[in-house]
C-alpha cells in the first residue's frame, strides 16, 4: 500500500495521491496549489471523507483541511459566524451553542466538514429550510492560479452564487460565513406508524411541522415519523441509560450486529427487519436544536439519495417498495424521506423547485453486485421523476443526463471555465458528472 493512501468513511472509495498535505492557512493552501501546478498535478480537497462517491479521489495532490478548523469571527448583531472551511459540523454546533447561536437547520449526521457539507448540497428536513449552502452569506477560496478570492453579495457575487455548491470544481474553500439564529430548543416526537398512513398523510406531516425525518423499514409495513418544532419548554432529555440505549446501543451496536448477520445469511434480512420494526416505540424530548437534529451513526453504510419534486416523493417511495418486492432484493437499512425548500443555487439539488429527498442505504460490506442491483433499480425510478442525485452519494449519472435537470447548469460551467480553465481541480468524478472544465 502506498504511503500516501486515503479512504473515505464508508470504506467504498480510496486513492493513492502523489502527495497529501494538511495546510494550516490560506497561504499554505496557495503554496500547495503552486507545487501541484509546478509538478503538473491536479488538486483535490477532502474534509471528513463522508461522501460515498469518488468526489475527493485523486492521483495528484490531496489537501486535507482538518487543521483549518477555527471560528474566525462572530457578528452577534447580524447573527453571522465566519469559520475556517475544515471545521466539522459537530464542532461548529458546539462553538455556536457556546455563543448563544445555532444554524437554522442541520442534516442527520454532523461528522462532515462545513466545506464538504455545503459543496455537496447537504440538507436537513423541513419545507421552510434550504440546504446548508443557503445559509452561506460569504466565502473565501483559493483559485487554480493561487489567488485568494473573497466573495459576498457585494464582492464577486457571481462566484458566491455558484461556489456555495461547487463540488470542489472552482477552487479550495478556506473560509465560510454563515447566517445563524439565536440558539433555540426543539420539541421532538418520534413514533411508528404504518407505511400506508405515512404515504397518505405525508403532505400534512410536512406542512404541519418545521422539521421532519421519516423512515420506512423494507420488508415491513412499518414506518417512523420524527417531527420537531421550536419550543420554549424546559429541556427534557432521556436519562443517561435510556439515551445510551436509544441512541447508541440499539441503533448502532444492536442494529450493526443484525446487519452483519443479514450479510452472512441474506435470507434472514426480511425477518430481521420485521424484528427491528416491531421493537419501535414513541420517543419524545425537548433539547437544544443540534442535539435533536443530529444523530450518532456508528454503523458504516453506503448510500444513494435522490432529490425529486416534492409532489412525487410518496410516489417514489411506493415505486421503490415495489422494486424491492418484484426483484426479491434483501434490503437491510431503512429508507429515509425528507424535504427542503427551493433555492437559487445553480448546482443545488433543490435549485428552482420545492424538493423531496429519498435515500436508500445498504450496510458496508454488502457485495458490490447487490449494491449495484439495488441502486441501479432505484436510479431508474428516479430518472423517470427527473431526479437529481446527491453529489456526495452513490449514483451512476453523467453530465449529458444531468445538464437538462438543472436550469442554471450552463451558468456554473461558464464560471468553472473562467476560474479553472486548465482543470487543476478536475478528477474522474468531475469529468463524469460535469464534463471537461472548458
Amino acid at each position: 500500500m502506498s504511503a500516501n493512501y486515503w479512504r473515505n468513511w464508508g470504506r467504498n472509495q480510496s486513492c493513492a495521491p502523489a502527495a497529501i498535505e494538511e495546510p494550516e492557512s490560506e497561504l499554505e493552501v496557495a503554496e500547495a496549489i503552486g507545487r501541484a501546478r509546478a509538478a503538473g498535478q491536479t488538486v483535490k480537497v477532502v474534509g471528513a471523507g463522508h461522501s460515498f462517491t469518488d468526489i475527493a479521489c485523486t492521483d495528484g495532490r490531496l489537501l486535507r483541511l482538518d487543521r483549518l478548523d477555527r471560528v474566525v469571527a462572530v457578528d452577534h448583531d447580524a447573527h453571522e459566524v465566519t469559520v475556517e472551511a475544515g471545521i466539522p459540523l459537530w464542532k461548529l454546533n458546539e462553538q455556536l451553542a457556546g455563543r448563544g447561536l445555532a444554524l437554522p437547520n442541520l442534516g442527520d449526521i454532523d461528522r462532515q466538514s462545513i466545506s464538504g457539507a455545503i459543496s455537496t448540497a447537504t440538507h436537513g428536513g423541513g419545507k421552510q429550510f434550504g440546504g446548508l449552502a443557503t445559509f452561506v452569506t460569504a466565502l473565501e477560496l483559493v483559485t487554480a492560479g493561487g489567488e485568494l478570492v473573497r466573495t459576498s453579495a457585494q464582492e464577486e457575487p457571481e462566484i458566491l452564487a455558484c461556489a456555495r455548491v461547487s463540488l470542489g470544481a472552482l477552487g479550495v474553500l478556506t473560509k465560510v460565513t454563515l447566517r445563524c439564529e439565536p440558539a433555540f430548543r426543539l420539541h421532538s416526537v418520534e413514533r411508528p406508524r404504518t407505511l400506508d398512513s405515512l404515504v397518505e398523510d405525508l403532505d400534512e406531516i410536512v406542512d404541519a411541522n418545521e422539521h421532519i425525518d421519516c423512515y420506512w423499514f423494507p420488508h415491513t409495513d412499518v414506518a417512523t415519523v420524527k417531527v420537531s418544532n421550536r419550543s420554549e419548554a424546559p429541556i427534557r432529555r432521556k436519562s443517561g441509560w435510556k439515551r445510551w440505549r436509544d441512541e447508541t446501543l440499539l441503533p448502532n451496536y444492536a442494529f450493526g450486529a443484525v446487519a452483519a448477520l443479514g450479510r452472512l445469511q441474506p435470507a434472514r434480512v426480511p425477518s430481521n427487519m420485521r424484528m427491528i420494526a416491531g421493537g419501535l416505540g414513541k420517543t419524545e424530548l425537548v433539547d437544544v436544536s443540534h442535539r435533536v437534529l443530529c444523530s450518532r451513526r456508528l454503523v458504516r453504510f453506503v448510500e444513494m439519495e435522490y432529490a425529486v419534486p416534492r409532489a412525487d416523493l410518496a410516489k417514489a417511495l411506493l415505486r421503490v417498495r415495489d422494486l424491492i418486492e418484484a426483484e426479491g432484493l434483501r434490503v437491510d437499512f431503512p429508507i429515509e424521506l425528507r424535504v427542503a425548500a427551493a433555492d437559487d443555487i445553480p448546482l443545488s439539488t433543490a435549485s428552482g423547485r420545492e424538493t423531496g429527498y429519498l435515500a436508500v442505504h445498504l450496510s458496508a460490506g454488502t457485495p458490490a453486485a447487490t449494491i449495484e442491483r439495488y441502486f441501479h433499480g432505484v436510479e431508474g425510478i428516479m430518472n423517470d421523476l427527473v431526479g437529481r442525485p446527491h453529489w456526495g452519494k452513490l449514483h451512476y449519472q453523467g453530465a449529458a443526463a444531468l445538464a437538462p435537470r438543472y436550469p442554471e447548469w450552463d451558468r456554473f460551467r461558464a464560471l468553472r471555465a473562467r476560474l479553472d480553465p486548465d482543470g487543476r481541480f478536475r478528477n474522474a468524478y468531475l469529468d463524469r458528472v460535469l464534463g471537461p472544465p472548458s
